[in-house]
């Protein structure tokens, strides 16, 4: 993989984090899902998708990413 193809993955990556942190923050206010339980979904998911055999190097990735998402944004970022 070039450096380049490299920083383009990256990038790809924080903008999906950050459009799902965006959705979940709404939904959160909103009051339809709290992000602990978006967590858990994600992390039931994964579990599923591991059952059936999916790479596990993309699950570990998948289940980092959840662990940041289950993380409360700062007050700063909830308007």
């Amino acid at each position: 993989m070039t450096p380049s193809q490299a920083e383009t993955i990256a990038a790809a990556d924080n903008a999906t984090l950050a459009i799902v942190s965006t959705l979940i923050s709404f939904l959160e206010k909103q009051g339809v899902i709290g992000r602990e339980d978006f967590a858990a979904f994600l992390t039931a998911a994964v579990e599923g998708w591991r059952s059936e055999g999916a790479d596990e190097k993309f699950l570990r990735l998948v289940d980092l990413k959840v662990r940041a998402l289950a993380v409360a944004l700062p007050p700063s970022v909830q308007n």
